[in-house]
């Protein structure tokens, strides 16, 4: 299985698409900035956070989204071209 990564600075927005795992997740030292970018760049990709689920925290301190398609019968939003500016 393949994940697709994107990195906001201590942000990481992750693709398991086989697995319909979708999700950002903030290390310790992200910046709100951080945590915004990967959002907004899930928007673009056709996802949102899980409404009304809790962010899991992590044994590493980080904490992660979960989310999920805007449009469940839309086509995988990362086999799309849309592109995120990220640092990776």
């Amino acid at each position: 299985m393949t994940a697709t990564r994107h990195v906001f600075g201590h942000a990481v927005l992750v693709c398991r698409a086989e697995e319909w795992d979708y999700s950002v997740t903030a290390h310790p030292d992200a910046a709100p900035a951080d945590v915004a970018q990967a959002l907004a760049c899930a928007e673009k990709l056709g996802l949102e956070p899980v409404p009304d689920a809790d962010p899991e925290a992590l044994p590493d301190g980080s904490v992660r989204m979960w989310l999920h398609p805007i449009d469940p019968f839309a086509n995988d939003p990362f086999e799309t071209e849309i592109l995120c500016t990220s640092s990776n």
